[in-house]
């Protein structure tokens, strides 16, 4: 508090505004001011708009999030239907050892006998529709492993298949139901319509290996997406195998989940992302297929390719491509891949829409970033320059500037005013000294070159005198055949034309005189000269004519 007393608050306002203000503080006080506020303002506006989390990490965040809730749904659906088709297979167990207890028969013998199987079907049809009407399913069926007719070239079984005729919503209780496999008996008995693919037994390969499907004594098993037989339809199947008192498989029962059942009961959807796509997929040697949960995906026989990028799945369907991530799923026995995706449309549209979201905050900082710099140029600039100004008029008389710095440069600069005088009258005397000796020089230059071009006319001379006693044709065979000269002899040759003795080559290039003897037999012959004499006149003509050419 004695602190605050004895600093005045409004001192030092009253001290900013009569005193001059340093010119460095000003500077550091609105750059610091225009920093601290621009990236406030970049930082407030992209938090706003969520810049600062750019939207191509928030869809894959928003579909890694909607992937594990969409992974999770499906892992619960499959095990609430498997736990149906479990309870499904011990209902079907009981009943059919009530059947052949009461009817005092074994299960043999229910093969190639049509009226037991009949009367078997009646007996279990409740069993099935009950079941039917209780699984998130749509359909249910049993297989036993006899027939009416195992003389038949394909092999068929006798069985229960229902069918909702119409699926309009996940809760499927009360539609109506077709028999799709079946004996005509069991349908006409319980008003059943006839499947326009209805047959009386059903065809299957699960018998050939089903001690294999159940070796490890899954719960359960889904079947990879199948076509329906006789139908547009495809499907997934849950398996659960039916045993007799022997522990022996001698049927299976379950239920189906259609591509349209798929549909309705495997929703998926964002607040940011809109629609997107969920899928329950089958891998077979890169190549993807499987159930959608949107009905333009569901196609027979589409075979989709899935490329890996980075951090993200594209998905090829032939006609567009979708963006996504996928996650491996166990089901049954089995591994399944799970995907959530969005339309490779709708992400660029996310991202497009980004963008410019991104381009307007930036536009509006530049904006804003301009008109403040306008600002800061009339706050700080403006003075400065009007400061300048009057420096150039030499007018120091407005003082309401209050710029420290260049109240000081003009004192400055008055102090300097006579010693710029003095130091001017130093250096015209100092010029005139110097024009002086520029006379004296230029006077001496022009004599030294009168020198020079009579020394030229003399070597010219000279060289004319030289060309009197040079037989032309001697002399352009000496310049023709020096290039034939060996390394060896071009540098003899050089220090000849040097200047250097043949007791100066010797030692220079550390060779006998016989050596250099055999070395100057070899120019003189190759250049057609009979001595140094003639070499040297030859070269110092060469020397000659190569300086006039440069020149």
């Amino acid at each position: 508090m004695n602190v605050l007393n004895r600093v005045s608050i409004k001192a030092i306002a009253t001290q900013l505004k009569t005193e001059s203000i340093s010119m460095r503080r000003r500077f550091y006080f609105f750059i610091l001011s225009a920093i601290a506020i621009v990236l406030s303002l970049i930082l407030l506006l992209f938090d706003l708009f969520g810049i600062t989390n750019p939207t191509d990490r928030q869809i894959m965040e928003i579909l890694d999030t909607q992937l594990l809730s969409y992974t999770d749904n499906i892992e619960d659906d499959y095990n609430k239907i498997a736990a149906h088709a479990i309870s499904f297979s011990d209902q079907l167990e009981t009943s059919i050892q009530h059947y052949l207890t009461e009817n005092n028969i074994t299960f043999e013998a229910l093969e190639n006998n049509p009226d037991a199987l009949s009367d078997l079907q009646n007996h279990l049809y409740d069993v099935v529709y009950l079941n039917m009407q209780l699984a998130p399913s749509s359909g249910a069926f049993y297989i036993l492993d006899t027939t009416v007719n195992n003389r038949s070239r394909t092999p068929y079984y006798s069985g229960i298949y229902l069918k909702y005729i119409n699926i309009y919503s996940e809760n499927t209780v009360n539609n109506e139901i077709s028999l799709y496999r079946g004996s005509y008996t069991t349908g006409k008995e319980h008003n059943l319509t006839f499947h326009s693919g209805w047959q009386n037994e059903m065809q299957t390969d699960f018998f050939d290996n089903s001690n294999s499907l159940f070796a490890d004594n899954p719960h359960y098993i889904l079947s990879p997406t199948t076509e329906i037989p006789d139908t547009w339809e495809r499907a997934r199947y849950v398996y659960v195998p039916i045993r007799d008192l022997k522990d022996n498989i001698i049927g299976i029962c379950g239920f189906e989940v259609s591509d349209l059942y798929f549909q309705l009961s495997e929703k998926v959807s964002d607040d940011k992302l809109g629609q997107l796509i969920g899928a329950l997929l089958d891998e077979k040697q890169d190549m993807y297929s499987g159930q959608f949960n949107l009905s333009r995906y569901n196609i027979a026989g589409s075979n989709i390719e899935a490329l890996e990028k980075k951090n993200i799945t594209e998905f090829d369907f032939g006609t567009e491509k979708c963006i996504g991530r996928t996650q491996n799923i166990q089901l049954g026995n089995s591994t399944f891949t799970v995907a959530v995706m969005l339309t490779e449309a709708q992400y660029k549209n996310l991202l497009e829409k980004d963008r410019l979201k991104t381009a307007g905050v930036i536009f509006f900082v530049v904006i804003f970033a301009l008109i403040y710099s306008i600002f800061i140029s009339r706050k700080y600039i403006t003075p400065i320059i009007r400061s300048l100004e009057q420096i150039k008029s030499k007018d120091t008389t407005d003082n309401n500037l209050k710029i420290r710095e260049i109240d000081d440069l003009i004192a400055f600069l008055e102090e300097k005013d006579i010693l710029y005088e003095q130091k001017l009258k130093d250096l015209e005397k100092s010029q005139k000294l110097a024009e002086d000796e520029a006379k004296r020089t230029k006077a001496a230059y022009e004599k030294a070159l009168e020198e020079c071009a009579l020394a030229q006319s003399e070597i010219q001379l000279l060289s004319d005198e030289y060309k009197k006693e040079i037989v032309l044709e001697d002399y352009e065979f000496f310049l023709r055949n020096l290039s034939r000269l060996t390394p060896a002899e071009y540098k003899i040759y050089e220090l000849y034309v040097s200047g250097k003795t043949a007791k100066e080559i010797v030692n220079i290039l550390e060779i006998t005189e016989n050596t250099l003897k055999y070395h100057n037999k070899n120019i003189y012959s190759k250049l057609g000269i009979s001595s140094r004499k003639q070499l040297l006149r030859y070269a110092s003509l060469k020397q000659h004519q190569d300086k006039i050419g440069a020149s």
